[in-house]
């Protein structure tokens, strides 16, 4: 076993993680606004920020199907998990007249595939503790399979089936069906919802990016089997997957376990191809009138993709600004001193044709002009004065030693590795990430705060104006 020599020092380094994320969430319900921020403190604090990521991460190929894998071994515990993702097959890949069509299939393969019918797969799936999940964002499609050593086969088993032979029977077209129409007619009951989809029509126009992910009533009744199974022929293809596995698993398993899993897939399709968003940030703005006692709104400007050299300056700068919680300027100035919001923030949104940097907030109508008014006042200062050597010091501690948190999840870990393929970060990305923030200094974190907050932006807002 190749790792087996370092296996304790993973498992203690886990240990440390687990009892920090223990600390982080074993917070009362009724005091998490409160508390969040202290646990943000508590970590900024800690330990985990000087702790080095050891464990080492190997890319295997099978042996059958010559399928790549990134693979971490840990054998500490008897669990495994695997990651997948099936790129450029996200529902802004639907073809036009089928929208929601990718959002479909993935709530329907777990509704029974091979001889097992839904009942009875999900029983089976329970009856092992095994979690299955399948999603559908703007640019790919995403699994994930949590098993146990003891029930890996079984699971690789259901896995393959649910992939390549789903049964996608009338009854639960029609029950899904249902579920989504009736998502679609809450989608205009709810204010948060009305405002995501507007900003995004005004934000992308025409592209993609602008559908509902749910889609459109009249295509959602028109999806019937021949439709679901040709999205799979298309789009669920070995020639765009990419997989992490993690856990007790060592690298000739793994090996057949992505032989076994994806077996039967086709190896080529038709993808559809998704161009950039060419948008157009020219400050405007758009309202919509609703009586819903809060306003609220949400302003966009352009952001730097995962891999940009300038990635790790906005980032940091991103989180000085308005990503800090309540320790964050945006949110010092407009909810601490002034009270005018619960909460205001800021985040980069890394979406593959279109990076961004989001921004929003609410407010009661009578204090909404003011809040509006103080988050451009902040945004303009941050892009013209840049952060201080304080708050640059603050921002990494803090961010170095939160990434340590995310690796007390074995699921978390998968994830990540196909994530590092997918973006091309390298097999030694989990060692050299906290040093990729550690060695960001003030000038490169104020040049990215004057390029990208000095930019014009667009903005939507809900409520009572």
């Amino acid at each position: 076993m190749r790792y087996r020599g370092k296996r304790r020092g993973w498992g203690k380094w886990i240990a440390v993680a687990v009892s920090a994320a223990v600390l982080f969430f074993a917070a009362d319900a009724r005091n998490w606004l409160r508390n969040k921020d202290e646990l943000r403190e508590l970590a900024a604090n800690s330990e985990l920020g000087k702790i080095k990521f050891e464990a080492k991460v190997t890319e295997i190929t099978s042996p059958r199907l010559r399928l790549k894998a990134y693979l971490l071994e840990d054998a500490e515990n008897p669990i495994v998990s695997v990651s997948f993702i099936f790129k450029n097959a996200g529902y802004a890949s639907d073809n036009a007249g089928e929208e929601g069509i990718a959002n479909m299939t993935a709530a329907l393969l777990t509704e029974g595939a091979g001889d097992y019918p839904g009942a009875v797969l999900k029983d089976e799936l329970e009856s092992r503790g095994i979690r299955v999940a399948f999603g559908a964002d703007k640019d790919d499609f995403t699994g994930s399979l949590l098993t146990t050593k003891e029930n890996l086969p079984q699971a690789v088993r259901l896995m393959n089936l649910m992939l390549t032979q789903p049964r996608f029977e009338h009854d639960d077209i029609a029950r899904v069906q249902k579920q989504m129409i009736n998502a679609l007619r809450r989608q205009n009951e709810n204010p948060n919802q009305v405002l995501l989809l507007e900003f995004n029509k005004e934000l992308y126009g025409s592209h993609p990016y602008a559908r509902n992910p749910l889609g459109r009533e009249k295509v959602i009744l028109a999806v019937d089997k021949a439709r679901l199974q040709k999205f799979g022929q298309d789009n669920l293809i070995t020639a765009n997957l990419i997989t992490g596995i993690a856990g007790d698993i060592g690298e000739e398993e793994a090996g057949r376990l992505l032989d076994a899993m994806f077996a039967g897939l086709p190896q080529s399709g038709s993808l559809n191809f998704v161009r950039n968003a060419d948008l157009n940030f020219d400050n405007r703005s758009c309202q919509i009138s609703r009586d819903i006692g809060q306003n609220v709104m949400l302003r966009a400007v352009g952001g730097a993709g995962r891999t940009h050299e300038d990635f790790y300056p906005l980032y940091v700068a991103n989180y000085i600004l308005g990503g800090a919680g309540l320790t964050s300027r945006l949110s010092q100035k407009i909810r601490e001193e002034k009270g005018l919001t619960y909460g205001v923030y800021s985040y980069l949104s890394l979406d593959d044709k279109a990076p961004l940097i989001v921004s929003g907030f609410s407010s009661t109508p009578d204090k909404y002009a003011e809040a509006e008014a103080l988050l451009e006042q902040e945004w303009k200062a941050f892009a013209e004065n840049g952060a201080s050597q304080e708050e640059l010091d603050k921002a990494k501690k803090y961010l170095t030693a939160s990434n340590n948190l995310r690796f007390a999840s074995i699921e978390n870990i998968s994830a990540m590795l196909a994530a590092m393929q997918k973006y091309n970060l390298g097999l030694d990305f989990l060692q050299k990430r906290n040093d990729y923030i550690s060695q960001i200094d003030l000038d490169s974190v104020n040049r990215a705060a004057k390029k990208y907050f000095a930019a014009p932006a667009v903005s939507v807002r809900i409520g009572s104006f």
